[in-house]
């Protein structure tokens, strides 16, 4: 598929900053060119003026100041918000939650993809929040696996899955309603437990969050 106009004028216009927009997410460190101290004068110089803009952010909270990039792009779409002046939260492509999306990691970690995928990356299962509670099918904890981020690192990647039924806007059928009641509430499961994977959840929502023990040297 070929980049929109906008991208590909920034990526011939950015200069140094041009080998930096890789689409590449790095857990813990940075989503392209974006990292912890990253300023809001920043983004205009990697991405251009043209291409940034102040707008609220639609949260579980309520509506939230963002600095949005590639905004009129659902599939390169970035809304970062602040902690005073300092980069808070990156949402990637926060505009659609099944893709496509340019920004992915290294390692493969994209919406879209599925819990047998993202198991098979990790090399191992991993745990999932319960659903019903604040951090609905977040990954909690990667076991050690492959995907493992370093604890030391300022930033972490949040990585939410989604049940099929959700995201293809359709109802749960008497099966589904029955696993999803086995996997609701505030505890962790397995990325292997059977009601859980015959749910058929997809990586939904990809957030960057920097709050880390790395971050208190910025």
């Amino acid at each position: 598929m070929p980049l929109p106009v906008a991208l590909a004028v920034v990526l011939l216009t950015a200069g140094a900053n041009a080998q930096k927009l890789d689409w590449l997410i790095v857990p813990g460190q940075r989503v392209g060119p974006i990292t912890a101290s990253t300023t809001r004068a920043d983004l205009d110089s990697m991405f251009g003026k043209e291409n940034v803009q102040e707008r609220n952010l639609d949260v579980s909270e309520g509506p939230e100041a963002a600095t949005v990039v590639f905004g009129n792009d659902a599939s390169a779409a970035l809304a970062i918000t602040w902690d005073k002046e300092r980069v808070s939260t990156i949402h990637i492509c926060f505009a659609t939650q099944t893709g496509p999306c340019r920004w992915r990691t290294a390692s493969g970690i994209r919406i879209g993809l599925s819990i047998q995928e993202l198991q098979k990356l990790n090399e191992k299962a991993f745990q999932v929040e319960g659903y019903g509670s604040d951090a609905q099918g977040a990954v909690t904890n990667w076991r050690k696996g492959m995907l493992e981020e370093d604890p030391a690192a300022c930033g972490h990647l949040v990585v939410r899955l989604s049940p099929a039924s959700e995201l293809e806007g359709r109802s749960m059928s008497k099966q589904e309603q029955s696993n999803f009641k086995a996997v609701q509430g505030e505890k962790s499961y397995s990325s292997n437990f059977i009601p859980l994977m015959e749910l058929n959840p997809y990586v939904s929502t990809l957030e960057m969050q920097f709050f880390g023990p790395g971050c208190a040297a910025r």
